[in-house]
């Protein structure tokens, strides 16, 4: 059986499961939600739109919130208040969401995990302190929100494969505040450290190295992951 036939099975067993009496009856269960985030140029704007599409071509509903970064823009990115925003953007919808069933399944380009990584950027950056720092990533770990987010991937690539893809078809090659070699690779640090504290205590997260990944290698192995893991939280009934 070809990959394309084994993703399909896999989707039409997570489908059946969500469009089941269970979900539509007395019992509702939420959405599934994946979340991707990572150092820029790292492949997650790609992987979500093929993801976005195929679930869609399966009959999934899908939902792809628009990322923080393009809703918050009144606030600079000199400083942590702008991911905290963008971070709370981010929660309002993943709490909501999941109180319903609009939706069987979304994709958050960066959520509230996303959040810990740019807590450490900024403490080490020297614009917040030990103490803040814990407190805003502790209320972002809440149990109330975290255990929702069934997998969610840290996605690094090498700065300077990171800016050959950021400005092969840019119209500016001016760098931004996180755009540059310097802060990139910065960033790839903290997201493998961040994956290093985290991991033992949160099975959903997974570390992807895209740097010598093509695009559609890594766009089918993720596809492959995401199914298997939905898929057995359907047969268990999450």
């Amino acid at each position: 059986m070809n990959k394309e036939k084994i993703f399909e099975q896999k989707a039409q067993e997570i489908l059946k499961y969500l469009k089941s009496n269970i979900r539509y009856g007395k019992y509702i269960p939420r959405p599934f939600f994946l979340e991707f985030t990572g150092s820029p140029s790292s492949g997650k704007t790609t992987t979500i739109t093929e993801l976005d599409k195929f679930l869609r071509r399966e009959g999934f509903r899908v939902l792809r919130p628009q990322e923080g970064a393009e809703v918050i823009r009144h606030i600079e990115r000199t400083t942590p208040l702008y991911n905290i925003r963008t971070g709370l953007y981010a929660l309002q919808l993943l709490v909501d969401i999941s109180a319903g069933h609009l939706y069987d399944i979304v994709i958050f380009d960066r959520c509230i995990f996303d959040v810990y990584c740019w807590m450490m950027y900024w403490c080490e950056k020297g614009k917040l302190t030990d103490f803040a720092t814990q407190n805003i990533q502790d209320f972002f770990m809440s149990d109330f929100w975290i255990n929702k987010i069934d997998l969610a991937y840290f996605m690094v690539c090498d700065p300077k494969i990171a800016m050959e893809r950021e400005l092969r078809i840019a119209l500016t090659q001016k760098l931004g505040e996180t755009t540059n070699p310097k802060t990139v690779e910065t960033l790839v640090n903290r997201y493998k450290k961040a994956y290093d504290i985290l991991s033992p205590d949160y099975k959903q997260l997974r570390l992807l190295d895209t740097t010598e990944m093509k695009e559609n290698k890594m766009v089918e192995m993720i596809a492959e992951q995401v199914l298997s893991v939905l898929q057995e939280k359907a047969k268990n009934g999450r």
